[in-house]
């Protein structure tokens, strides 16, 4: 497990996004999450599923008060805030998904439904040295943060079921096989940990 961590230390510090793949399990997401609290980073969950659509991602419609108003989600909230965004089952995302994630991946920009626009920081910061930061509000931009990282977690498809990641979408990570160690080894462990359990 060390050898993964030290791995994804590099990549994050490195600006690269990850993705960690292996059979079925827990042992992927137990990684990253690992990874998230020895680091001390904020993160934004997203469980995909086949019914997951852009609204989940990025904005969705909500009534308060007799008023609708847009609450921003997970992939939004990362990305303003520096937040890490997991995407646990990245094989069961559906093609609509797919290119709103790759603009947020390769570009890091994503037209928001209220109007708003999420930019790089690089391009958003050349933006408010030549327009000055008073009036950045109007021009309906919001910069994504230089800590934003995403990692996905996902299955190999095939042999597992789900959708085969698209060739572009592959190219924005850094992937990393996670595998189990073999049973002997495993039960070496918990004898080890636990020698007075007969």
């Amino acid at each position: 497990e060390l050898r993964h961590l030290r791995w994804m230390l590099q990549k994050d510090l490195l600006g690269q996004d990850m993705f960690l793949i292996g059979g079925p399990g827990p042992m992927r997401r137990q990684i990253a999450l690992s990874y998230l609290e020895l680091t001390k980073q904020e993160t934004e969950y997203v469980s995909l599923t086949r019914d997951t659509t852009e609204a989940d991602l990025k904005q969705r419609r909500e009534i308060k008060d007799a008023t609708s108003y847009y609450h921003d989600q997970a992939a939004v909230r990362a990305a303003l805030n520096g937040r890490v965004l997991v995407l646990d089952g990245i094989e069961k995302a559906e093609r609509n998904v797919l290119p709103v994630l790759n603009n947020l991946l390769e570009n890091r920009e994503m037209n928001l439904d209220d109007g708003r626009r999420l930019i790089p920081h690089t391009r958003y910061d050349a933006l408010e040295q030549e327009h000055g930061s008073s009036s950045m509000a109007s021009l309906n931009v919001l910069r994504v943060s230089s800590r934003f990282r995403v990692v996905a977690l996902g299955l190999p498809c095939p042999p597992h079921q789900g959708q085969p990641l698209d060739p572009p979408l592959r190219s924005r990570f850094q992937a990393r096989e996670i595998t189990y160690p073999p049973f002997q080894d495993q039960l070496q462990q918990l004898i080890e940990q636990y020698p007075n359990v007969s």
